[in-house]
This record gives C-alpha cells, sequence and structure tokens, in this order.
C-alpha cells in the first residue's frame, strides 16, 4: 500500500514540477508552437467518416488526420450543420496534423494541429450534390466548372472524378459554420481569390449578415507564399486560450480583436490606423478629472 501512495505522490510530484509534458493538464490536446514550426501533443483523431463528412482513400492512408480538440470539433460540428441545412452534403476533409505534429513533406504548415484541408463541395449538371472524389479538383473558372489536378503532384496519385461544379450555396454555408462556431475561432480560411469574391457574393445575394460577411471579407484570403488553394479551403484556427501558457503561437491577428476595424488595422494604410487610435483614446480621455472618463 505504501509503495502504491508513494508512486502516486511521485508522479504528481512530476507533473507539479513540469517534468512531465504538458505539466498540469486535463489530459485535452495541447497545440506548441507556431503552424510551420510547432507540435501538437495529445492531438486529437478525427474519425474516416462522421456525420456529414468523409476522409477520402488517399487521405486517409496517409493517417494526417489529427488536430486540436478545438479544430477536429469544429470541422464534426460545421460539416453536420451542412448536412442538415442542405440534405445530402458530404464534405471532403483532406490533411489535418500528423499524430504528434510531425513535418510533412506536403505541408510547410500543418505542424501544430491547427489546420486542415476541406474539399469544396461539388454539384453534377443537375445541381444535385456528388459526393468527394478520391482527388482535390481544381475550380476557379467564371463557370465554376472542375478541372483535373494532374495524373501527379508530389508524388500523390489523383484518382479520376465524374463532372462537377463548384457548390457556391454549400460551400459559403461551411464558412458560415465555422465563423459562427462556438467553441473554437478561426484566424483564416485560405482560398483562390476568385472563388472568395463568388463566396462573398453569394453571401451578400441571398441577404447574409453584414458582419458575418464583414468578417468573411477578411478572414477568407488568397495565400502569397504557397498554391492558389483553387481544389480546396485551407482552415487555420487560433491557438485555444489554455494552450498560449504551454507555448502556442499564433502569427496574424490576435484572437481577441472581435471588431472589424481591429481585424483590419494590421492591413490599412499606417497614417489612417494612426488617426483611427486618436480617435480611440480620444474616445475614452477624461473630460475632467473629477468628472471621469467620457463614453
Amino acid at each position: 500500500m505504501w509503495r502504491a501512495r508513494a508512486g502516486l505522490l511521485g508522479f504528481s510530484a512530476l507533473v507539479l514540477a513540469g517534468c512531465i509534458p504538458g505539466g498540469i493538464t486535463d489530459f485535452s490536446s495541447i497545440s506548441v508552437g507556431t503552424f510551420n514550426a510547432g507540435a501538437l501533443r495529445r492531438g486529437a483523431r478525427l474519425p474516416a467518416k462522421g456525420e456529414g463528412y468523409l476522409i477520402p482513400p488517399l487521405w486517409q492512408a496517409r493517417d494526417a488526420n489529427h488536430g486540436t480538440d478545438e479544430l477536429v470539433g469544429a470541422i464534426v460540428r460545421a460539416a453536420r450543420r451542412v448536412a442538415r441545412e442542405y440534405p445530402g452534403a458530404l464534405l471532403g476533409v483532406g490533411d489535418l496534423s500528423l499524430k504528434g505534429g510531425r513535418d510533412s513533406e506536403l505541408h510547410r504548415s500543418h505542424r501544430a494541429g491547427r489546420d486542415a484541408d476541406l474539399i469544396f463541395y461539388a454539384v453534377d449538371e443537375r445541381h444535385r450534390p456528388v459526393a468527394p472524389a478520391n482527388s482535390m479538383p481544381r475550380y476557379g473558372g467564371d463557370d465554376r466548372r472542375a478541372r483535373s489536378p494532374g495524373a501527379q503532384e508530389h508524388g500523390v496519385v489523383f484518382g479520376p472524378f465524374s463532372p462537377r461544379w463548384l457548390d457556391l450555396p454549400r460551400n459559403w454555408a461551411l464558412v458560415r459554420a465555422l465563423l459562427e462556431d462556438p467553441y473554437t475561432e478561426v484566424q483564416f480560411l485560405f482560398c483562390n481569390e476568385q472563388i472568395r469574391q463568388q463566396l462573398l457574393a453569394h453571401a451578400r445575394s441571398i441577404g447574409e449578415d453584414d458582419a458575418l460577411v464583414g468578417r468573411a471579407e477578411t478572414l477568407l484570403r488568397q495565400p502569397s507564399d504557397s498554391a492558389r488553394h483553387d481544389d480546396h479551403l485551407h482552415l487555420r484556427v487560433h491557438c485555444a486560450a489554455d494552450d498560449r501558457a504551454y507555448g502556442c503561437l499564433d502569427r496574424g491577428p490576435m484572437r481577441w480583436w472581435k471588431k472589424r476595424y481591429k481585424y483590419m488595422a494590421p492591413f490599412v494604410d499606417p497614417s489612417a490606423r494612426a488617426a483611427l487610435l486618436e480617435l480611440l483614446v480620444a474616445a475614452v480621455r477624461p473630460v475632467d478629472p473629477g468628472l471621469g472618463f467620457a463614453f
């Protein structure tokens, strides 16, 4: 008995001393470092199939379906919501991260469990939803028709796919579900610029809330240092609040920037930003030492 108690006390001491990776923990996932130079501890594993989504065989074989609890939960909830709004919708999920967040030969990011590749929803010539192919068809033209990604890219052989067109209603529903997720905060949604414009135009045409469209306009973007992303939507989520204490580092807009002017602040002209900051300071400047602040 005393040996069991001593062993338990010894283990507790190691945890409290920080000798166990992660220190004091509830055994949930921890993302460490940046998206391109990080690691993933106790990552959640996205099942190969769930309500409204599946991982095609090409990506199942890679076993790169690990992410933070927040990322995996967001994908599951978003796919389920779209499937219930649009019966028959089935989201194809590509790579998340390898177990532990190891380096990947196919990605410059995806190393800390906060990135995921989501294959665009598509419809056939009769506007019926089609299942994800074992491939990532390319879109982006005005006709939104899928084009072949090529027989082989990065050593990966892509399977054939039936004729299909980019499905704007379901893809916008996916964006909306991710941005409105109550438990996970999206940092970026990378996609081709032409597809971005088509999604935003569709959102405005159906009368979506201006604040939601404004946020989507900010977070949807074509990356400048990688592929065009005309074949998938690349989701990146912010560090969970608890993970920051363990070294999780975001690059880009910070998670607490809620207002649109704060999202836009790093991208506006420096002189305009300075003027905006002066207005914000003036809004809380004391009118009189004895009267407090003017709001």
